[in-house]
């Protein structure tokens, strides 16, 4: 332990000017010859009648321990309190960016936090897949496609339909739901930028913890696909079968982007602060 803190301390000089520590060694040594100097004038009564000078000594034999004291302690102590405030200051902006994006990400899902969008996702990926299954008849395939729909409009109710997508077209024909997915997307790139640019350098300055790299990394590639050319479902090109696997690629594509933002913010939320 006491190993542990003489490491500290010349850890602590280490870091500090060579300038600094120079005079700081100067002053001292001047110090002491000052204090010697000032208890042989007092043993021998030197300092008698001479005020001003006694005065102007003492003053100065201060001086040479003040300054290092102020150099090496003080300016320390200042340094330490500013990395601890910018510290807290890092921590808040990231706790309120992590909150921004999730309330971003939840925005037009009927979901109440990011445990039931998942859950959401995850049941809505699976409907889907099922659709995809081979062997199936028409009806058995129309049947669980409208299953599929069915929870899609559960999670992302439509603006304009008060009734679930019967199929693709009936999706891509929604410019409402399409307008308001497109303004999402915009947020949430805007979003995971500001994380990326904005909140983890300042986070990672101060020393507190961030996503591991793969988390981060997630996030912004997640964000950047969403709806790229062949994954936005509202614009994907419907082939001659609309049940058939090129037509649901992109619905797949979307399902596995928001599931990725949704993991991404849930690491956030779950950064020590």
């Amino acid at each position: 332990m006491a190993q542990g803190r003489i490491a500290r301390v010349w850890a602590w000089i280490a870091e500090t000017p060579r300038l600094v520590r120079q005079w700081t060694v100067v002053l001292l040594l001047f110090g002491c010859a000052l204090v010697a100097l000032g208890l042989q004038a007092d043993a021998r009564g030197w300092w008698e009648g001479h005020e001003f000078l006694t005065n102007l000594v003492s003053s100065f034999t201060s001086l040479c321990f003040g300054v290092p004291a102020a150099l090496l302690v003080f300016s320390h102590l200042g340094q330490a309190q500013e990395q601890a405030r910018n510290k807290v200051q890092a921590r808040t902006q990231a706790l309120h960016a992590a909150t921004e994006f999730e309330a971003v990400l939840l925005a037009p899902f009927a979901a109440a936090d990011l445990a039931q969008l998942e859950t959401g996702l995850r049941e809505a990926s699976q409907a889907l897949q099922a659709t995809r299954e081979g062997g199936l008849d028409v009806d058995e395939r129309n049947q669980r496609t409208q299953v599929f729909f069915n929870k899609l409009h559960v999670l992302l109710p439509s603006v304009t339909l008060a009734r679930p997508y019967d199929g693709l077209r009936a999706m891509q024909r929604d410019k409402g739901q399409r307008d308001v997915m497109r303004k999402w997307q915009t947020q949430v790139q805007s979003q995971s930028r500001i994380l990326d640019e904005e909140v983890r350098p300042r986070v990672l300055a101060s020393g507190s913890a961030w996503l591991t790299p793969s988390q981060a990394s997630d996030i912004i590639q997640a964000a950047r696909w969403l709806f790229m050319d062949g994954r936005n479902p509202w614009k994907s090109r419907v082939s001659q079968d609309p049940r058939g696997p090129q037509s649901t690629a992109a619905l797949a594509y979307f399902l596995t982007d928001v599931t990725e933002l949704c993991t991404g913010a849930k690491a956030l939320k779950s950064l020590p602060q």
